[in-house]
């Protein structure tokens, strides 16, 4: 769960999820096409990316050991849905962050989840460079939720596909830490993207819930 820099909330990894599942249902435009999955799938996909941290989950942004850590993105990474995009779509997101991790753990569940993604693209009936086209997309996702659920300005951009064999655009992202965040260029099919996600007060949580509901905007830069 990640925890506010701000006020006293916690948003848990579901709802972090929720907001990048959000961004991923309003993708595509005449510069931005949609990833060659199913899109459906795809976006169920981003929405559960971070799954093996189940619905209410304690373990908090920056202090979850190595260990817990890798143990949570290989429970999400193994699990199955019944939903074979669904299931690489998550894959291919935790096995990208264990790589790009560099405790013991992580490089670990990365050599134990590489070997398997070429078989999870095929049941999915997804070519590899479609699938990491795809994931370029839940990167971005991931990263303006992540940054949006600590409540504090940020910005980053990520290199995304546009299109099959296109080459990567960057997309630059920005936010105030008040729920204002910026998309440069632009990638969605709406003129501006509202909605909400749920934050619960921290003392207490997760035993008793005090939802704290809290508005975003996503808006061309």
């Amino acid at each position: 769960m990640f925890r506010s820099a701000r006020r006293d909330v916690v948003f848990p990894q579901a709802e972090h999820a929720r907001l990048a599942g959000t961004i991923a249902l309003a993708w595509g435009n005449e510069r931005f096409a949609r990833p060659a999955l199913p899109f459906e799938s795809f976006v169920r996909g981003v929405t559960l990316h971070d799954r093996g941290y189940g619905q209410l989950d304690g373990d908090q942004i920056g202090r979850v050991e190595p260990g817990r850590w890798a143990e949570i993105q290989l429970a999400g990474f193994q699990e199955r849905s019944g939903d074979t995009v669904v299931d690489l779509v998550v894959a291919l997101h935790v096995h990208r962050l264990a790589s790009n991790f560099t405790s013991d753990p992580a490089q670990a569940a990365a050599r134990l989840m590489g070997p398997q993604l070429p078989g999870l693209a095929a049941a999915a009936g997804v070519s590899g460079a479609d699938a990491l086209d795809g994931d370029t997309i839940t990167d971005l996702c991931d990263m303006i939720a992540f940054d949006f659920c600590l409540e504090r300005p940020a910005g980053g951009a990520v290199a995304v596909s546009p299109g099959a064999g296109a080459e990567r655009v960057e997309v630059a992202y920005a936010l105030d830490g008040h729920g204002a965040v910026t998309l440069t260029p632009w990638p969605l099919v709406v003129p501006e993207l509202p909605g909400m996600i749920l934050g619960f007060a921290a003392n207490g949580y997760p035993g008793q819930l005090v939802p704290a509901v809290t508005t975003f905007v996503v808006r061309p830069g």
